[in-house]
Order: C-alpha cells, then structure tokens, then sequence
C-alpha cells in the first residue's frame, strides 16, 4: 500500500512537489494538496512553478487556462505571484506538480 505522503507529494524546505491524480479542486485552496505541505501560511504563494502532465491537460494559473503542449511540460522561471491552480478537467497519476513558494 502506497504511504500517504508519497502520494500527496513530499516538502524540503521551500520547495514542494505534488503528485497527481488531481481533481478539478483548487491546489492553493484551504484543503488543497499543495496547502497540506505549507503549513505555516494560510495560503502560500508560489513563486516558481513546473507542471508536468499529459499533452492537452489544462491547468488554471491565476484563473488563466492553460494547456500543456507536446513535450507535457510547462515552466514559469519569472518569480511570479501563483494564487490559485486548478485542473478543470481533472488530471491523472502520471501529473506531477513542482513549486517554490
């Protein structure tokens, strides 16, 4: 049996890493997979983002959607401020979600 923090992601620092499956909920939100690994803020801004999810996955950044090109990979180098991520349509086991907040 898979132990639960794999499954939910691991944290080192200011840096996290979730992983999927992921339904349409919100990531940030008060009870989002990246909020349980941030618990000394209330809702943790990231600065740094790398998603890594099947071809023509959406994901909303900032209400902003987005869909993941033919490599699967999507990366925001500039430090910006990330306040919400959602997978609208969901997205499967093999998505991973890395962050530096």
């Amino acid at each position: 049996m898979e132990k639960e923090e794999e499954k939910l992601g691991l944290m080192n620092g200011r840096l996290g890493q979730v992983l999927g499956p992921f339904d349409s909920s919100e990531l940030l939100g008060q009870e989002g997979k990246i909020s349980a690994f941030t618990p000394e803020t209330t809702t943790p801004i990231i600065l740094k983002l790398g998603i890594q999810a099947a071809t023509g996955t959406i994901v909303k950044i900032n209400g902003v959607p987005i869909k993941i090109g033919i490599t699967g990979i999507y990366e925001l180098d500039e430090v910006i401020k990330i306040k919400s991520i959602s997978f609208p349509n969901g997205a499967d086991e093999n998505t991973i979600v890395d962050f530096i907040y």
